[in-house]
């Protein structure tokens, strides 16, 4: 068994996506919509 640590946090696949695709359809989208695609990590925690 191999342990492994990361400081990457983890998003929700379906908002990247969704952000993806929507910045593929428009690519002048800024900063502010696709923060309100991806809303924010999904810690675990719930942090």
């Amino acid at each position: 068994a191999v342990g492994m640590a990361t400081n990457i946090p983890p998003h929700n696949l379906r908002e990247v996506v969704a952000a993806t695709t929507a910045l593929i359809d428009d690519p002048n989208l800024g900063q502010e919509e696709l923060e309100g695609l991806v809303t924010g990590p999904d810690f675990p925690t719930g942090g």
